[in-house]
């Protein structure tokens, strides 16, 4: 059995998924038009564990904002950040539909 040490623990303990919902981030990465509306397009990173974060899209207009699960994972928030500006507009608009769904 492959042993694991998280926090100084022994062979016996397994990484725990860790959750911050307060140390979450958003960053515009730009907008999207769908149908004449303007859409404003987030990264919202948070921390997962010690060395590792978690991006999600955030699309919104006005008061209607759709997200998806998380899509992007880093060792870093600024990573998670720069992969989501990277995103093909083809992609964005995929995942702006599917978390219309």
């Amino acid at each position: 059995m492959a042993g694991y040490q998280v926090n100084g623990g022994g062979d016996e303990k397994r990484p725990q998924l860790q959750m911050w919902e307060d140390d979450e981030r958003e960053t515009a990465i730009g907008t999207l038009e769908d149908g004449g509306v303007r859409w404003s397009t987030l990264v919202v990173v948070e921390p997962v564990s010690g060395d590792l974060f978690r991006g999600r899209l955030s699309f919104r207009s006005g008061e209607q904002r759709f997200d998806t699960a998380a899509v992007i994972l880093e060792e870093t928030a600024a990573r998670v950040v720069q992969r989501a500006a990277e995103l093909p507009r083809a992609m964005l608009r995929q995942l702006f539909a599917s978390a219309r769904d």
